[in-house]
């Protein structure tokens, strides 16, 4: 071939069916309800898939976050967290690491030198070794 000018390519699909579907999950974070109308017209919706939490759902998990942690209380460990030295608080983000499940939320923000936890998403076990850890270092 030489450079330039118009070139005609053969080309054959060789469709075998005369259409075809490719079904893919979308998930909508906050759904209008004109949306969710149209979307049950086509088929059946999800609460959880679509970003829409069952009532009930939503009360335990305020629930939880209200109470303490078999005997902990997190204000106090979100407290006692941010008092610790630097060489301490090393140690409780390698504790987190080790430690955490899928549940779990993390974010480590190298840049600015930060570790962000969320303490609900914890497994009840590193609740625990973190309450223990910080009145170990910073008594009761």
């Amino acid at each position: 071939m030489e450079k330039g000018g118009d070139h005609e390519l053969l080309h054959d699909l060789n469709f075998q069916k005369e259409r075809y579907e490719a079904e893919h999950k979308i998930t909508f974070k906050t759904p209008k309800p004109n949306l969710l109308e149209k979307l049950k017209e086509s088929g059946p919706i999800g609460g959880e898939e679509n970003g829409v939490k069952s009532k009930r759902a939503d009360d335990s998990a305020k629930k939880q976050r209200k109470r303490p942690e078999k005997g902990v209380d997190m204000e106090k460990l979100a407290d006692n967290l941010q008092r610790l030295g630097e060489e301490d608080l090393l140690q409780v983000v390698e504790m987190v690491h080790n430690n955490k499940t899928a549940d779990t939320y993390t974010k480590n923000d190298v840049e600015q030198g930060e570790f962000h936890v969320d303490l609900y998403t914890l497994p009840d076990s590193l609740v625990r070794m973190l309450w223990d850890f910080c009145v170990e270092k910073l008594g009761g």
